[in-house]
């Protein structure tokens, strides 16, 4: 019986116009086509894209990528997925017709499901093919935001109006405030293009730059080369101008994030390497080794624990004790026979640090990587076309966060003053009774930790691999000599500093002429300041 009213509805359907069937009969093919036969899905689904209802596209889109469900009896899809703490995916839910909008709760809540709480409606190719001819239509009501976005981008081009009216309706409905704004960029592209009113098309390139999207340069620039009347002409090229100059203003301020970014990550390795190096006068050639060990220690825990996001979080603390743990055992087993041997000790750690990159390159091989935290993936946008990434910001934090924990270590509590005491005078200290060796030992697991740390954090912005640690050892010996041996503060401003002016130089030249410049001016600075922004006081100085 049920049968037999699809049938008659779909025979009727055949007999009117697709357009004006009417929203009733479009709610009968689309739950048609749920609990249908192959028959019936078919007819129903070649119904509901012929009908041209712009209303049906969200169930229509659904069925096409494969991602209909049913929930509570009525077709549903999915949505952003948000990971829980045991591991679990949940989806946003969200209805598809007659309303296309996320399932809430009593309280206003969106709903969260796992797939396995969705019921799975299967459809054949023939059903997907019939939906493909609506091309780039059927994504502008895609519940992927980034498919709506590459839909609006492929009608940006066109000179008639035709699909201006699926584009209205589509912006009507959307809820993203980025995938709206490539919406009015590409209306306004239309329209500019297909306008015949001179007074219009100013309004237009205004009302472009007003929105100014992401391609709206190359879509004034591709208007301005096609126009014939001078006065547009000359219009549009001072609109590409003036946005050419608000992209030139936030590229500075870009740059100098960038710079603070790079700053942080200078200070967090150089951190420790100031404190040894003030302490004993060992060149640690191994230390950038220890942003290594933290690094793999950081993908060890996310092997461990491969769902979720948790093992972020537990391989911070952790990466500081593992680092640490390499860093004391090294100390009593090498580098502690070694101090006021400089070559020795150089030579030393240089071997070290080799062992442990083939060591690394044995366990792990070449390339791993470690996948960001959902919470800090995307970025806050201060204005367009100016995100600051939330990994950058963490990291940044995390710096500020680990100066401060080594400033109260060093200067309020007994430890830090044995290791300042250590680090001004090592013998007076050991006839006041401070076992220096004990101290030494100590020191060495801070300052490895704080790398580890470091090479935690790195994780974010970058692959693991054996030699990771060679990149930034260079960059932080530097960081440690130009502020000063044993100096925080010296060591903040010193990496900040570099950190701004090599970026300020790479925006001027290429990344390789940037650092070959930067050596020249730290060289340059050691012939005036030769002990650095912060002279040490220590037994470096009296040495």
């Amino acid at each position: 019986m049920k049968h037999l009213l699809y049938i008659t509805l779909l025979f009727w359907g055949s007999l009117v116009s697709g357009s004006s069937l009417q929203k009733d009969s479009l709610s009968y093919f689309v739950h048609a086509s749920i609990s249908g036969n192959d028959s019936i899905k078919q007819l129903s689904v070649k119904r509901l894209v012929e009908s041209g209802n712009t209303d049906v596209y969200p169930f229509l889109a659904a069925v096409y990528d494969k991602k209909i469900y049913l929930f509570k009896d009525q077709p549903v899809t999915t949505g952003v997925r948000t990971t829980g703490e045991d591991g679990t995916d949940f989806y946003e839910v969200y209805t598809l017709y007659p309303v296309n909008a996320p399932v809430k709760d009593g309280a206003g809540v969106i709903i969260l499901q796992p797939i396995s709480k969705l019921k799975e409606v299967t459809f054949g190719r023939s059903e997907r093919l019939l939906i493909g001819q609506l091309g780039p239509y059927l994504n502008l009501s895609s519940a992927d935001a980034e498919k709506r976005k590459a839909a609006y981008g492929q009608f940006q081009a066109l000179k008639d109006k035709e699909a201006l009216p699926a584009l209205y309706a589509a912006r009507a409905k959307e809820t993203s405030s980025d995938v709206k704004s490539i919406a009015q960029e590409t209306i306004f592209s239309i329209e500019l293009n297909a306008s015949a009113d001179d007074n219009r098309k100013k309004i237009l390139i205004d009302s472009l730059v007003i929105n100014w999207g992401s391609n709206t340069e190359s879509i004034l620039e591709a208007y301005e080369a096609s126009e014939k009347n001078p006065e547009l002409k000359a219009y549009a090229k001072a609109a590409i101008a003036d946005l050419n100059g608000k992209h030139e203003r936030l590229s500075v301020v870009q740059n100098l994030f960038s710079g603070l970014s790079l700053g942080s990550i200078l200070i967090m390795v150089a951190l420790g390497l100031s404190i040894i190096y003030g302490l004993a006068g060992i060149i640690n050639m191994a230390h950038g080794e220890f942003l290594m060990i933290g690094a793999y220690t950081t993908f060890i825990i996310q092997s461990l624990l491969p769902k979720g996001d948790l093992f972020f979080w537990i391989s911070l603390p952790v990466s500081f004790l593992v680092a640490g743990a390499f860093g004391f055992i090294i100390e009593r087993l090498i580098i502690r026979y070694l101090y006021s041997r400089p070559l020795e000790s150089l030579l030393a750690t240089w071997g070290v640090s080799l062992v442990l990159i083939q060591f690394a390159r044995t366990l792990f091989g070449d390339l791993t990587a470690v996948r960001t935290p959902a919470v800090l993936s995307g970025g806050w946008e201060i204005t367009s076309h100016l995100v600051l990434p939330y990994n950058r910001l963490f990291i940044i934090g995390l710096c500020i966060f680990m100066i401060a924990i080594t400033y109260y270590t060093l200067y309020k509590t007994r430890l830090g003053l044995r290791v300042r005491a250590v680090t001004q005078n090592r013998n007076m200290s050991s006839c006041l009774g401070i076992e220096t060796g004990k101290v030494d030992a100590i020191t060495f697991f801070l300052g490895s930790g704080l790398a580890g740390t470091a090479g935690c954090a790195m994780t974010l912005i970058g692959n693991v691999v054996p030699d990771m640690g060679q990149t930034y050892i260079v960059d932080s010996f530097l960081v440690v000599v130009t502020g000063g041996v044993g100096n925080i503060a010296g060591t903040i401003v010193s990496g900040f500093g570099i950190g701004f002016i090599f970026k300020i130089l790479e925006s001027f030249f290429e990344a390789v002429y940037g650092k070959v410049l930067i050596l020249a001016i730290i060289i340059l600075f050691l012939q005036f300041k030769p002990k650095g922004l912060f002279p040490d006081k220590g037994r470096i100085a009296e040495d």
